[in-house]
């Protein structure tokens, strides 16, 4: 039985009509549950909340200090946690890097888990000052503390930017001399 087609087919449309009749009786991995495991939450790699990792710990972490102790604990602990490996490395950024989608930024999580301060519901203080403050805690909580790895990103866009600057500047500058020399020696 021959059918006939109403024009004749290119090279392209054949091709493209027997890749899909191949590739139409595979097996498909997600049908049969075999899709890729994907992290929920976090992203990088690694363990997402390792011992040790900024932002987890006590009743310190979880919202502003109200209390002399409370602030000792949280500047003493936080203040002397260095940088990990993971942090620095997600931060600069690495090709194939996985990115987190977010709602009005991309900024995601590389540590989260339960005794991250912003895991379920944040608390939020009790008091007025530490309310008033909260905007300007948080903040600093998340550029420093838990999540230090955006602040080695905005480290590297500023020497980005100065790397690429400098040179420009450079002949700038030597652009503005050679036209100062040029009008002490000629009609201007």
């Amino acid at each position: 039985l021959k059918i006939a087609h109403p024009r004749p087919q290119s090279p392209v449309e054949i091709m493209l009509r027997r890749a899909a009749c191949r590739l139409s009786l595979r097996r498909s991995g997600v049908a049969h549950n075999e899709a890729p495991k994907v992290r929920k939450q976090s992203f990088g790699y690694g363990d997402h909340a390792p011992a040790g990792a900024p932002g987890f710990g006590g009743e310190h972490q979880l919202y502003p200090p109200e209390t002399v102790g409370n602030t000792v604990k949280y500047i003493g602990e936080n203040m002397t946690n260095l940088p990990k490996r993971k942090e620095i490395i997600e931060g600069f950024g690495y090709p194939g890097q996985r990115h987190s989608a977010g709602g009005l930024c991309t900024i995601g999580r590389i540590y989260y888990g339960p005794g991250r301060y912003d895991y379920g519901r944040p608390k939020m203080p009790k008091g007025w000052f530490a309310n008033f403050f909260y905007p300007v805690w948080e903040f600093g909580h998340l550029m420093f503390v838990a999540d230090r790895w955006v602040a080695w990103r905005v480290l590297r866009h500023i020497l980005g930017i100065a790397i690429c600057y400098i040179p420009f500047n450079l002949q700038m500058q030597w652009n503005k001399k050679m036209i100062e020399e040029y009008k002490t020696h000629h009609e201007w």
